[in-house]
């Protein structure tokens, strides 16, 4: 039984006794555990103890965290993301593992702290115990606002603020919804654009704008001090309070210039790689065309291949392939595949079954390498990396040999699999004479992931490192270079920091976020409808009917969109499953239904002409019946007038010549060859009813006469 940093253990005898593992040394002798229903410091115990209790049942493995949130940056107040911050650098001053769980050393760190950051003794231990208790990320030093019931802003009905000492002509009001408004439409119009205008010109250009009224003799516009006018303090208040300073750079310097001279930098280029737990990652575009799984016809392009190594045991950690471009989407969901169960992603995601030793690798890594080409240098990943408390290391530029060996592997991969697939990428393409490579695609994209799957497992479990420098521990300990087996002396050495988390919190950190719509027929969601338990027993979908759609957040991974996830509070998540009408689409993946719904509107354009058509030679046709109707009434009325009096009699006698001339129709129809003396018979009966329709005819002619 393998003990992880961040594991529960919850006692038989004790409920109110659930500890967390918080550090366990590189000789995985010692471990150090806090009780996180009392925070303190951590006390140390050890591992064979641990794993002794386990094995007797006293003590058990708890899978959910009871203080894991999942919030976004966006979502949290000012004063949350301060005290957060605030504390998160004081914490990451004072915290040098291992002194600060050695209680002669760790006062020592504490005063040299409290003297930095002028700040006591208390408040350091309270914000290192809460790190601690909370699961050692950086939302653990959040305070518990969320539990203090709804914030509602105080409206106030006076003027706040310290009153005027000179009168002016111009009133004052506190600022309101509407002012609100203003100043952001504002702000985006006149201040956030790349000609850098100073934000006194933002806040003119807005009273004239919204606070100014024509002047009827010079025809200029001038205040509306009929009316309050806000004042460049609360403009400039609402400005400072809602746009933090990387934001605004960002807007009107650029994207460019902010991430080359004013992002914040994470990591650390002198990381020592030494031990499990540094994984490096790489994409590349595959030497292979794939077909889609809706429709094996059409071709779809190379796909994207994520390749995730541990640097120390040479194991591939995750090999992720994906049709949709290089961004930050797709690095979360080759993230979330690398820190994930591999058995359930082989088994839910590709058909596929494997052992959970076959690949035993769903862990939390200290430090993730990437080049600097790589998404991991963006913004958009910074505060994911930041949350789960992992560090990037980014290579410098042009320089893929402190990457090699993922770089290595890709290589590896494709090699080993180019013999044997249709579609792959030939040099000899554009010669005369040779044959188009992409007409020969067969295989789709779960089809080529399960092939990279299996290479990763052969590559694991039997290829053998004969260039590997195995340390004296390792030969004493007679452990072969194979990746996989070299991963395991590492965590059972304790030579590294992997830690472990569950899939949801996984899913809350890594999977994209995106838009849906709740209307009457469920939740739309990139053209399909998926219902849940919450919005059967609240009646959303009736609701929506009623009163009209609205949007939620949703957390969805494009490989799989048979699922997709809607956050109900901040700990827990509801799966949303597609209802029966789309069960189809269980296996497809995003990219496909947007090439479906796209092919389905080409369709719909190219039948446009034939429709059109169609209408016109429909309208021309019921023209021509109609036509010729008015020419046989004037023919057979002339200038008379129709009769409407008797007009059942005359339902009557048309439904009796109708019967008459069916029975005929019927007669020849049922006779198989039709003689001629029957022929003769019937086609005299239709004449005397014709000719007794024309003399009626007549005689109403003559009666209206």
């Amino acid at each position: 039984m393998q003990l992880m940093v961040n594991d529960l253990l919850l006692s038989k005898y004790d409920p109110s006794k659930l500890e967390r593992v918080v550090w366990i040394d590189y000789q995985n002798k010692w471990c150090y555990l806090v009780n996180i229903n009392k925070p303190s410091f951590p006390y140390s115990l050890e591992v064979k103890d641990i794993i002794h209790q386990l094995e007797i049942d006293e003590l058990e493995k708890v899978e959910e965290d009871p203080f894991f949130i999942s919030v976004q940056v966006n979502e949290l107040t000012d004063a949350e993301r301060k005290k957060r911050d605030e504390a998160w650098e004081i914490v990451q001053d004072v915290y040098l593992i291992p002194d600060i769980l050695l209680p002669n050393k760790r006062w020592g760190l504490i005063k040299n702290t409290s003297k930095k950051f002028n700040v006591s003794g208390k408040t350091i231990y309270n914000h290192l115990t809460r790190f601690f208790a909370r699961g050692m990320i950086k939302s653990a030093l959040l305070p518990d606002y969320y539990r203090s019931g709804n914030q509602v802003e105080h409206q106030y009905t006076k003027k706040t603020g310290r009153p005027a000492i000179y009168s002016s002509t111009i009133k004052r009001a506190n600022v309101d919804n509407e002012w609100k408004k203003i100043f952001r439409a504002s702000l985006e119009k006149y201040y956030f654009i790349r000609s850098k205008p100073s934000l006194k010109y933002a806040y003119q250009q807005m009273l004239k704008d919204y606070f100014s009224i024509k002047d009827k003799r010079t025809d200029y516009k001038v205040l509306d001090v009929a009316n309050p006018i806000p004042s460049y303090d609360q403009f400039y208040y609402w400005y400072r309070k809602w746009y933090k300073a990387d934001y605004v750079i960002h807007k009107r310097e650029g994207r460019r210039e902010y991430l080359q001279n004013h992002r914040a930098i994470t990591g650390s280029a002198t990381e020592d790689s030494m031990g499990i737990g540094l994984f490096a990652i790489d994409g590349t575009i595959g030497d292979i065309y794939l077909v889609s799984s809706l429709d094996r016809n059409k071709v779809i392009g190379r796909p994207m291949i994520y390749l995730t190594v541990d640097i120390f045991s040479r194991v591939i950690v995750s090999v992720y392939a994906t049709i949709e471009n290089m961004s930050g989407d797709s690095l979360r969901l080759a993230l979330a595949n690398a820190f994930s169960n591999k058995k359930y992603f082989c088994n839910t995601r590709l058909d596929m079954e494997i052992g959970e030793q076959d690949w035993p690798v769903h862990y939390i890594p200290h430090t993730i390498l990437a080049d600097r080409g790589s998404e991991l240098i963006s913004d958009e990943l910074t505060s994911l990396v930041e949350d789960l408390n992992i560090k990037i290391q980014n290579t410098g530029s042009y320089r893929p040999e402190l990457k090699g060996v993922c770089e290595r592997f890709i290589g590896i991969l494709q090699s080993h699999i180019a013999p044997f697939l249709e579609g792959i990428v030939q040099k000899d393409h554009a010669k005369r004479g040779g044959q188009d490579y992409r007409k020969k695609a067969v295989l789709n994209l779960k089809e080529y992931s399960r092939i990279l799957v299996r290479c990763a497992l052969y590559y694991n479990n039997e290829h053998y490192l004969s260039d590997y420098p195995l340390t004296q521990h390792m030969i004493e300990a007679k452990i072969p270079p194979i990746p996989i087996k070299l991963f395991e002396w590492g965590l059972k050495s304790g030579n590294g920091l992997l830690r472990s988390m569950s899939y949801s919190q996984i899913r809350s950190n890594v999977l994209p976020i995106s838009q849906a719509i709740v209307d009457y027929k469920g939740i739309y969601f990139k053209g399909l409808y998926y219902s849940c338990r919450t919005a059967i027993k609240e009646r959303w979908f009736s609701n929506a009917r009623i009163n009209g759609s609205w949007k939620i957040e949703v957390r969805y991974d494009p490989q799989d969109m048979s699922e997709i996830y809607i956050r109900k509070n901040r700990k827990d998540y509801e799966t949303c499953t597609l209802i029966e009408q789309y069960d189809m689409y269980k296996s497809a993946r995003m990219e496909e239904l947007i090439d479906l719904t796209i092919s389905k509107r080409q369709q719909e354009v190219d039948f446009q002409e034939s429709e059109i058509n169609g209408q016109i030679r429909l309208a021309q046709e019921i023209e021509e019946i109609v036509n010729e109707a008015k020419k046989e009434a004037k023919m057979d009325l002339g200038e008379g007038i129709k009769n409407i009096k008797d007009i059942r009699q005359n339902r009557k006698e048309e439904q009796e010549l109708t019967r008459q001339k069916r029975s005929v129709d019927i007669q020849v129809l049922n006779t198989d060859v039709p003689s001629s003396s029957t022929v003769n018979s019937a086609s005299k009966k239709i004449r005397n009813i014709d000719l007794f329709r024309q003399k009626q005819k007549e005689g109403l002619n003559n009666e209206n006469h």
